[in-house]
């Protein structure tokens, strides 16, 4: 039988795209990881990748067997776990993703409080509006906005509290005219979120009235980012769905304009995710309780929260 050692390089091999890339994030030689994979090709008689001076492609078999040496590491790392949860202070690093959206009013503050009250704690943050994978992006807490329902049945998904968007436009934009019906919407460029959709619409439902309506649209400007959107509305090139947390001030001063507030458009779930709750460290514990309760004390308190 193999050493575990024999997978793990493995894994980090795969994981990091190649022997140079594994070997920096780990701190063993090149040469050892290059060997003991071969070793392990050599006892099976098989080949799990392909490599030259300049390609490196993981077989069908290899693919698979990675799949199984992640399950291999999580176990690994939920053992690992068990003996750090016998610590009453919670301490170790902590990777975790959410959108830079959420940075100054949802999240940043009790996560910086988090770390004040328990300084042996290391955050890794990586703020991005991409969809992180848990299991395969070396992540350990993902905090997003969900608009659909959860299909991944191998994570554990949190749901913390609802938000809501609005359409909004710069005042440039309509030049003193008054929207009087919700389907003139469609008479104003759109800006919109998402570049890989082929049919992008705004589902609307009114506050009072058990009403909904599909506005088809041609969007002016697609974006991968929130922040794209954003500017894209506030320099008054269209009308778009945000969230009312990012627009709230700029509609208080009147640099865009709330249109049709009677009338809501998409509904978002702020979530936690994360891989198992099977041997959880103690951090993880504390700091996914510190973070709901948090983010469910601040919603009431604001606008742009269904509670």
């Amino acid at each position: 039988m193999h050493s575990f050692d024999d997978y793990y390089y493995f894994y980090l091999v795969v994981k990091h795209g190649g022997f140079s890339a594994a070997s920096e994030a780990s701190n063993i030689t090149k040469s050892k990881l290059s060997r003991r994979i071969l070793d392990l090709e050599a006892k099976y008689n098989i080949t799990l990748i392909q490599r030259s001076t300049r390609h490196f492609k993981v077989t069908t078999l290899g693919q698979e067997l990675y799949e199984e040496c992640i399950k291999i590491i999580q176990q690994v790392d939920c053992a690992h776990n068990v003996l750090l949860k016998q610590k009453s202070e919670p301490e170790g690093l902590v990777k975790i993703s959410y959108p830079p959206v959420m940075m100054e009013r949802q999240i940043r503050p009790l996560l910086n409080q988090f770390l004040k009250n328990h300084p042996k704690v290391q955050v890794e943050l990586e703020l991005s509006s991409r969809r992180v994978d848990v299991l395969h992006d070396d992540i350990d807490l993902a905090i997003r906005t969900n608009f659909a329902e959860n299909e991944d049945s191998s994570i554990i998904v949190r749901d913390v509290i609802k938000t809501v968007h609005c359409l909004v436009v710069s005042p440039e934009v309509l030049q003193g005219r008054v929207l009087e019906h919700i389907t003139e919407l469609s008479e104003f460029p759109s800006i919109v979120l998402g570049t890989q959709k082929n049919r992008h619409q705004w589902h609307l439902h009114h506050l009072a009235q058990q009403e909904q309506i599909e506005i088809s649209l041609n969007p002016r400007i697609k974006s991968n980012d929130l922040a794209g959107a954003y500017y894209a509305v506030l320099d008054g090139l269209g009308i778009a769905d945000l969230p009312y947390l990012t627009v709230k001030d700029d509609i208080e001063a009147g640099r865009l304009i709330h249109l049709f507030p009677e009338w809501c458009s998409n509904v978002g779930t702020i979530q936690l995710v994360y891989a198992s709750r099977k041997g959880q460290r103690l951090v993880m514990e504390q700091l996914i309780e510190y973070l709901v309760e948090g983010i469910r004390e601040y919603g009431p308190q604001h606008d742009g929260y269904l509670i």
